[in-house]
């Protein structure tokens, strides 16, 4: 089963109800679907939602017991629940019984041969155990995934892992005062070198994406502000009517349109944006804008100009990316951050 419908994939009665949502969903209705659909596979999915949404609310001790509802059906989503359970243990400042959770997690963990679907659990727990203050679990649980990294094979996506973890561990040695070594210092090259390439390609190359300003990345390490303009989902289809020559660079669907626009969004925050503004645009109100202002909505300029405006007049309706990893995701998926456009397949 596929956690995202993309082309060509499965999509789950969970999935279905998230997308005939078409906004993020409470925790009570994440519940609500859990108990109205009992047995499903994604029952604990449904569960694991609920009690991150609850999290968001200060709700921890609520978000334990969703948690722990989750925990029983095992599997994927019972090892997700498991790192909630360690969370909220944290936040809740019941740090033995914290520690007693996370012991069980790496036990079932270490009890199975190495896959890279795992190393989404250990990157979770390095950024738990990093936030709760407990450096010295987090160095323990990055390593370890380091090491499981390397006996995951060579796919894309155990090597963004790879990466992640290893500028993580030299971020935790730097924080434990442990001196760096050639593993750190290579870390932290590759991704020293990984940005100076991303700005280079931002200045000279993603300035002429159709429909929507370029990256505008001021010289001499000037502080500065960005915009990115996406259409609403909704609106996808007519906007690529709007403009047929857009195809070529959104994509054919709409998870392609928001793989480009989240590439666009790193691409300012890597290049050292103060902060990056995703602005939702719909085809209507961009027709009014242009109607209004006397501009030609045929211009490339009016459409740049209508984000800035957009994102000045309703700043309520303007995120600031990248959202929290376990919010939910600006695309409007219904699905949170980190298992949407914040997958490393996606970044």
């Amino acid at each position: 089963m596929s956690d995202s419908p993309v082309s060509g994939a499965v999509i789950t009665p969970y999935t279905a109800f998230l997308d005939d949502l078409g906004r993020e969903p409470s925790a009570a209705e994440c519940e609500r679907w859990a108990r109205e659909h009992p047995g499903a596979p994604e029952e604990p999915r449904a569960l694991v939602d609920a009690g991150w949404f609850t999290a968001r609310g200060g709700r921890h001790e609520e978000a334990l017991a969703l948690f722990r509802r989750a925990v029983e059906f095992g599997g994927e989503f019972g090892r997700d629940a498991q790192v909630g359970i360690v969370d909220q243990l944290y936040a809740l400042r019941r740090g033995q019984e914290a520690e007693e959770a996370q012991r069980a997690l790496r036990a079932e963990l270490d009890a199975q041969p190495a896959k890279f679907t795992d190393l989404r659990i250990f990157d979770d727990m390095v950024e738990v155990l990093t936030e709760a203050g407990e450096s010295e679990s987090a160095l323990k649980w990055c390593e370890a995934g380091l090491d499981r990294a390397a006996a995951s094979g060579a796919s894309p996506e155990a090597a963004e892992y790879r990466r992640g973890l290893a500028l993580s561990r030299s971020f935790l040695h730097d924080a434990l005062d442990i001196e760096l070594d050639e593993d750190d210092l290579a870390a932290e090259a590759e991704a020293d070198a990984s940005l100076a390439a991303l700005s280079e390609l931002v200045r000279e190359r993603w300035g002429d994406l159709p429909g929507r300003r370029g990256l505008d990345v001021p010289e001499g390490g000037e502080a500065f502000d960005s915009i990115v303009l996406r259409w609403a989902r909704e609106d996808f289809t007519a906007v690529r009517a709007r403009w047929p020559e857009s195809t070529a660079h959104y994509g054919g669907d709409y998870d392609a349109y928001a793989a480009r626009i989240q590439r666009e969004a790193r691409g300012y925050d890597e290049a050292g944006a103060a902060h990056v503004r995703m602005v939702t645009g719909t085809l209507a109100d961009f027709q009014a804008y242009a109607q209004r202002t006397g501009r030609d909505p045929a211009d490339q300029k009016t459409r740049q100009s209508y984000g800035e405006w957009r994102a000045a007049a309703h700043p309520d309706q303007t995120l600031l990316w990248p959202p929290a990893r376990n919010g939910p995701c600006w695309c409007d998926s219904g699905r949170k951050y980190k298992k949407c456009c914040g997958t490393p397949a996606k970044n």
